[in-house]
């Protein structure tokens, strides 16, 4: 049978208590800290997706304005000459991430080609859709710019994921209790 304690004796484990939570508390939100040098990695990350979102828009609307511009056949040919280097940086793009087995870089080299595609489309859609060929590059810039603010919240969480799992020692703790249980 169980000893019935004192109020002293229940106060000092209520006080050991109350301290423990506190110092589990102050450590949780220790870890919850990102590091200065990670928080840079993750602002440059978006940093870089925030530049090529406005290249890209900036170069639709290039485009775009050419197209008011220029005569239609040298239209087309400048628009047939930026795709194909266009496609050239995807495939460069391709191979770095090959070697590198980076896949930040496949998927640069997948938008690279994304926009070239695009920009091949675009010189059909001059010819076919000669009127409204300017509002559909600015829907096209409309959907550049949603994408690549998806793709900041994606790489935001998942940079802030990747860190907080890589602090997260619960499964180092399974491993070693399993390794001691065979």
């Amino acid at each position: 049978m169980e000893k019935k304690l004192s109020k002293r004796e229940q106060k000092k484990q209520e006080k050991i208590k109350q301290e423990n939570i506190k110092k589990f508390d102050e450590e949780y939100k220790k870890s919850r800290i990102i590091p200065k040098d990670y928080k840079r990695q993750i602002r440059n990350r978006i940093l870089k997706n925030t530049l090529i979102a406005g290249i890209i828009v900036v170069y639709l609307i290039a485009i775009n304005i050419l197209s008011l511009y220029i005569e239609t056949i040298p239209y087309i040919l400048s628009i047939k000459i930026i795709c194909v280097i266009l496609a050239i940086i995807s495939v460069i793009y391709f191979e770095f991430s090959y070697r590198k087995d980076n896949g930040y870089l496949f998927l640069y080299g997948v938008e690279f080609l994304v926009i070239a595609t695009i920009t091949l489309f675009s010189v059909y859609a001059y010819k076919l859709f000669f009127i409204t060929y300017n509002s559909i590059l600015l829907h096209i810039s409309i959907v550049v710019v949603a994408y690549y603010i998806i793709k900041t919240v994606f790489t935001l969480k998942n940079m802030k994921k990747k860190y907080y799992d890589s602090q997260n020692d619960i499964k180092e703790i399974v491993k070693k209790g399993s390794t001691k249980n065979d």
